[in-house]
């Protein structure tokens, strides 16, 4: 499952691709804050980040989890706020800032 709104993740061998395409792969990229992951399928949302992809072996970016935490901290936002602003949702904020 891929998040990121028709853009391509940043690391994007062709495996990876197809996995994130696939509803029967538990694997998921959340664009908003550049992770990878493999969720736990337990009915809830969380998933277990990692850091390689699992056909390439190639090192994934980072998250920026606690980047987009703080930038909302500090333009008053709470990260789990529903009125964000729209660059909040998707990658947006991090690419607009060179991330």
């Amino acid at each position: 499952m891929n998040d990121a709104g028709g853009v391509l993740p940043p690391h994007a061998c062709p495996d990876m691709v197809s996995a994130l395409e696939d509803d029967d792969v538990p694997l998921v990229y959340w664009d908003k804050v550049r992770e990878y992951g493999i969720k736990i399928l337990d009915g809830g949302s969380a998933i277990l980040v990692i850091q390689f992809c699992p056909w390439c072996g190639t090192a994934l970016p980072t998250s920026l989890r606690g980047e987009r935490a703080d930038e909302l901290e500090r333009q008053g936002f709470s990260p789990l706020a529903e009125d964000l602003p729209e660059e909040f949702r998707t990658g947006a904020w991090w690419r607009a800032r060179g991330l």
